[in-house]
């Protein structure tokens, strides 16, 4: 957990003890490696689902941390596939953005839903 933990934040006082801690709890629950098994096991699909990145019809914006495992031309991959798609990368942080860099993500996703309010779509 640890390992996995430090490629996804830029900064290890990013993870707050106590969710450290919920997280080591929920690893160790009885069953929980074999749902990491088949979630593993089925990375193929997320690949697959890429496919269908063109079909997204509504506002879309990605949003990555520069030391985020995505490697930039995978970003610019996913970014030329989806149509009008806005992108942006968040410095000083890795794939879990709302760690590291909280109230910087929530002002890009705020703002992106002010420039686009009758395009948003709620299911």
């Amino acid at each position: 957990m640890h390992a996995v933990l430090n490629g996804d934040v830029a900064a290890a006082g990013s993870i707050p003890p106590a969710l450290l801690k919920e997280m080591y709890l929920v690893g160790n629950r009885l069953g929980h490696y074999r749902a990491c098994l088949g979630l593993l096991r089925n990375a193929e699909t997320w690949e697959t689902a890429t496919k269908n990145y063109g079909r997204v019809e509504v506002p879309a914006l990605l949003v990555w941390g520069d030391q985020d495992w995505a490697k930039p031309p995978e970003r610019e991959r996913d970014r030329s596939l989806i149509p009008g798609v806005k992108m942006a990368t968040l410095e000083r942080s890795g794939h879990f953005l709302p760690l590291d860099r909280p109230a910087e993500l929530s002002q890009l996703i705020v703002r992106f839903a002010a420039e686009n309010p009758a395009k948003m779509v709620s299911r």
